[in-house]
Formats: structure tokens, sequence, C-alpha cells
């Protein structure tokens, strides 16, 4: 999860500070999740979504694991 905000971020070209404003986070929680120091909620991840102008996608696939994803997110916002 938190790799899939830190490389949308790049993409983006956002700060963890600009996505933390957007968002209405700090940027230590920011920097925890894509740390993976904690575990977001979909309130959470919906508002990073909405942040990044996109939608979120979780896929879980036995023995293959769980892809996140943030579709239409490659301009900066």
């Amino acid at each position: 999860m938190g790799r899939a905000v830190r490389e949308c971020r790049g993409r983006t070209g956002m700060t963890q500070t600009q996505l933390a404003e957007l968002s209405g986070l700090t940027q230590a929680a920011i920097s925890r999740l894509e740390h993976g120091k904690c575990m977001p909620t979909f309130a959470l991840l919906e508002r990073i979504a909405e942040a990044f102008g996109s939608a979120l996608l979780v896929s879980v696939e036995p023995g293959r694991g769980v892809t996140v994803a943030f579709p239409g997110s490659d301009e900066a916002a």
C-alpha cells in the first residue's frame, strides 16, 4: 500500500507535504503510510485517492498477494 502511494506521489510530482495538505493529513502520517508503519482505513485511502484525482484499485489474488493502483493520476494535481 505504502509503495503505491509513494510511486503515485512521485509520478504526480507531489511532495509528502502537498499530499498531506490535499488529503487533510499530516506529513508525518503520509510518511508512516509510505513506510508501512500504519494500516490505513478505507476512508483514509479514499481521501488520498481524491487528493491524487484518481480511483483506488485494490486487487487480491490468491498466491499472488495484493496489488494497489491509483489509475488516472499521471498528471500533477
